[in-house]
């Protein structure tokens, strides 16, 4: 037998009416989201909005391979072996 419910606070609540003695062993299978809730379009910005978002984030990551600095000295320990 198949039956529905939802899932609230990580509890499974199944359909009115629905009553399955204590222990029973059941198997989930998620159901697939309406396309209008599984995909929403983010908003549109313009080239620079997007660079100026994108700049931000930056800012705020630590310094990592890509830094010239770190690459410069990389190469000078390199060339030095």
């Amino acid at each position: 037998m198949t039956y529905k419910g939802i899932v609230r606070g990580s509890v499974i609540e199944l359909e009115e009416g629905v009553e399955l003695p204590e222990g029973t062993h059941v198997s989930i299978i998620p159901a697939p989201q309406p396309l209008h809730t599984a995909w929403v379009s983010p908003p549109v910005l313009t080239l620079h909005e997007w660079l100026l978002t994108a700049r931000g984030l930056r800012a705020q990551l630590p310094l990592t391979s890509d830094s010239v600095d770190i690459l410069r000295q990389l190469r000078e320990r390199r060339a030095s072996r």
